[in-house]
């Protein structure tokens, strides 16, 4: 039992970034109240900006990366690197902007180097998915 539970709890680090790649956001339940009907709101306009995110729409990137970031009022589950790797395709989209370039560098600074590597590979499977080649790096992590 003890050998079962050390290799579950090492297969839980051990995510490959292809496999971590494939992970969907986690939208939430939202709860019961006043700000219900606004949290639903805000959980169909991510699902459906995820959807046009991975078409290549530049506007739908930028909403996905900063639900992932500060989780769009309780609706999206809050996942930095995920919004990192998102804005790392948002830089890598051709469309970038200016603010755009200051989103990348305050959501991504901040993380520890081993989020910043797992940012990366994210964001090469999603532009080699969506944008057809290689990632581009950026100075701005």
């Amino acid at each position: 039992m003890l050998k079962f539970l050390l290799t579950l709890s090492l297969g839980v680090f051990c995510v490959s970034p292809l496999q971590a790649s494939e992970l969907t956001p986690v939208t939430k339940s939202c709860l019961p109240g006043d700000k219900q009907r606004h949290c639903e709101r805000w959980v169909k306009d991510f699902k459906t900006a995820m959807d046009l995110a991975y078409k290549g729409d530049h506007g739908a990137q930028v909403t996905v990366a900063f639900c992932l970031s500060t989780g769009c009022h309780g609706a999206v589950a809050i996942d930095k690197v995920a919004s990192c790797s998102w804005h790392l395709v948002i830089a890598n989209s051709g469309a970038a902007t200016v603010l755009d370039s200051s989103n990348t560098r305050n959501t991504c600074r901040p993380m520890t180097p081993a989020e910043k590597d797992e940012a990366r590979a994210l964001a090469s499977d999603l532009v080699q998915k969506i944008y057809k080649r290689p990632l581009v790096k950026t100075d701005q992590m």
